[in-house]
C-alpha cells in the first residue's frame, strides 16, 4: 500500500522541479500501565506516528509532514516543501544519503512482548506495589510506578537508492516508594528494562526501590570541604550527559564548544574511555542508520583521555571533509535533522565498588544531583548542583547526607578520574541513552553547613 503512494509522491516531486526526494515514516505504539492501592490507576494504549517528506530543489532543502500519508495528501506534501525550500536563505550545502555503506544486521525486536496477555502484566504491576509496601513498615506509599512498553517501526526511501527499515520494542517497569520516620521522608526508585517482559522482576525493582529510599532516612549535612567525591554509576551519567553537546560537530563548527581543535589531544584522564556503540545487542538506542538513513558504526569518542571524533551528520561532515559517523538524528518524524549519540557507555574499570573507597579518610558519595538543566554551565564547563549521598570515612560508606552541593568544572573534573569500579548500569535518567561505572574523582568542593 505505501510503497505504491511513494511512488507517486516522488513522481509529484519530480514533476513539481526536486532534485532529489525522501520519506521517512515512523510508527510507534504504546502501553502504559499504573497502580495505585490495589487498583488499576492507569490503562492507556496508543498509537502514533507519520511521514515527513523533503525534497532538494535549486540546492534547498524543503520539508513538509503529515499525520496520515493518503493519496489526498501527497500534493500538499510536494507544495509545502517546494514552498519552504524556496525561502530558505541559508548558503550550506544539502544532502540525501544513497544507500552506500555497510548495513550491521541486528534484531532487537521481540515479537512475543506484544503476545504477552495484558492480565499478566496488570497482575505484574499489582504485585510490585505489594511487594515493595510489604518490603519495610517505613514505606508508606508509591508516589508514581508504571509499566511501559513500546514498539517502534522506522523506514526511510529516498530517491537515490536508500530503502532502510527497522522495527524495536522494549517494557520498563519502575516504583518510586516513599520511606518516612517521624517528620523525615524519602523517596527512591527501582527499575528494570528489557524487550522480554519476562527478563523483569518484581523483587529486584521492589527491593532496590525501597532501599533507594530507606538508605537516605536520617540523611544531615556536612560541613563545607574539597575533598575526593565518588559518584554514584547512574548519577555520573546524568552529569556526564548533560554535556553531551560538546560532542557535536555542529555545536562546535557553530563556535559553541569549547572542544573546538582539540581532537587527537588529550582532555581527560587515561581511565577515560568513552564508545557510542549503536549495535548493542537489547539496548535501547540500537539501530543499524541513523535518521539520514547512513550505516551506524561503533566509535570511540574519547579513548584513554584522548578526544577521536566529534559526532557528525551528512551537513557536517561535508563542511570537515570527514565521512558522517551515522549521527544524525529526529525528535520525531516532523522534526528536522540534528545530531545525537546512540547508545553511550563509559568503559568501566576492574575493581568493586568497595575497593574504590578504600583508600579515601574523608569524602562523599553522591547518589543523586537535582538542578541539571540550571545548575551547569555548557561553554565554561562550571557546575554547582545539589545533591545528597553518604559521607564517606576511613573508606567505608558512613551515614546519609543531603542538603549539600557538589562543585566543579567538568573539564577539569574529566582530568581528574582516578578510576571507574566494576558496577556499570545504563541510566534511564540521563539526556541520552548512557551507561557509566561508579567515578571516583580527586576532587571536588562540597558545600554545606
Amino acid at each position: 500500500m505505501y510503497k505504491q503512494l511513494i511512488d507517486n509522491l516522488f513522481t509529484l516531486g519530480a514533476q513539481k522541479g526536486f532534485e532529489a526526494q525522501e520519506i521517512y515514516m515512523l510508527k510507534s505504539k504504546n502501553v502504559e500501565i499504573s497502580v495505585y492501592d490495589g487498583e488499576i490507576d492507569k490503562y492507556n494504549l496508543s498509537e502514533d506516528g507519520g511521514v515527513s517528506y523533503r525534497g532538494i530543489v535549486g540546492g534547498k532543502m524543503g520539508y513538509a509532514y503529515t499525520e496520515i500519508l493518503d493519496a489526498s495528501q501527497l500534493q500538499m506534501l510536494v507544495d509545502e516543501a517546494f514552498g519552504n525550500a524556496s525561502v530558505i536563505e541559508s548558503e550550506d550545502k544539502v544532502f540525501l544519503h544513497d544507500g552506500t555503506g555497510e548495513y550491521a544486521a541486528l534484531d532487537n525486536f521481540n515479537p512475543s512482548l506484544s503476545l504477552v496477555p495484558m492480565k499478566e502484566k496488570i497482575d505484574f504491576m499489582l504485585a510490585l506495589e505489594a511487594k515493595v509496601k510489604a518490603f519495610d513498615p517505613r514505606i508508606k506509599n508509591i508516589t508514581h510506578n508504571s509499566y511501559d512498553e513500546v514498539e517502534t517501526y522506522r523506514w526511510i526511501k529516498n530517491t537515490k537508492g536508500l530503502d532502510v527499515e527497522d522495527r524495536v520494542n522494549y517494557c520498563l517497569a519502575y516504583a518510586m516508594p516513599v520511606a518516612t520516620d517521624g517528620e523525615d521522608t524519602r523517596t527512591g526508585i527501582g527499575y528494570a528494562i528489557s524487550n522480554d517482559f519476562y527478563e523483569l522482576s518484581v523483587d529486584k525493582i521492589a527491593e532496590e526501590s525501597a532501599k533507594d529510599a530507606l538508605q537516605m532516612l536520617g540523611a544531615k549535612s556536612l560541613k563545607s570541604k574539597k575533598c575526593p567525591v565518588v559518584i554514584k554509576n547512574e548519577t555520573f551519567t546524568q552529569l556526564f550527559s548533560a554535556y553531551m553537546g560538546l560532542f557535536s560537530a555542529e555545536r562546535v563548527q557553530k563556535n559553541l564548544s569549547s572542544m573546538a581543535g582539540k581532537l587527537e589531544t588529550v582532555i581527560a584522564s587515561e581511565v577515560l574511555t568513552l564508545i557510542d556503540d549503536p549495535h548493542l545487542h537489547k539496548a535501547l538506542a540500537s539501530s543499524r542508520f541513523d535518521a539520514e538513513g547512513v550505516a551506524t558504526a561503533k566509535k570511540a569518542i574519547i579513548e584513554k583521555g584522548v578526544l577521536k571524533t566529534f559526532l557528525h551528520n551528512l551537513k557536517t561532515a561535508a563542511k570537515d571533509g570527514v565521512d558522517s559517523t551515522g549521527n544524525a538524528s529526529k525528535g520525531s518524524y516532523k522534526g528536522t535533522i540534528g545530531i545525537a549519540a546512540s547508545n553511550l557507555i563509559i568503559q568501566p574499570g576492574n575493581q568493586t565498588f568497595d575497593a574504590l573507597l578504600e583508600d579515601i579518610e574523608d569524602g562523599v558519595y553522591v547518589t543523586s544531583l537535582q538542578g541539571l538543566h540550571a545548575g551547569i554551565d555548557p561553554i565554561s564547563g562550571d557546575f554547582s548542583l545539589q545533591c545528597s549521598g553518604f559521607s564517606i570515612k576511613s573508606g567505608k560508606l558512613d551515614f546519609p547526607v543531603s542538603k549539600i552541593t557538589v562543585a566543579g568544572n567538568f573539564f577539569e573534573m574529566l582530568k581528574q578520574i582516578e578510576a571507574f569500579a566494576d558496577d556499570f548500569k545504563f541510566s534511564i535518567f540521563s539526556s541520552d541513552y548512557m551507561g557509566s561505572a561508579s567515578c571516583k574523582i580527586g576532587g571536588l568542593t562540597i558545600s554545606g553547613e
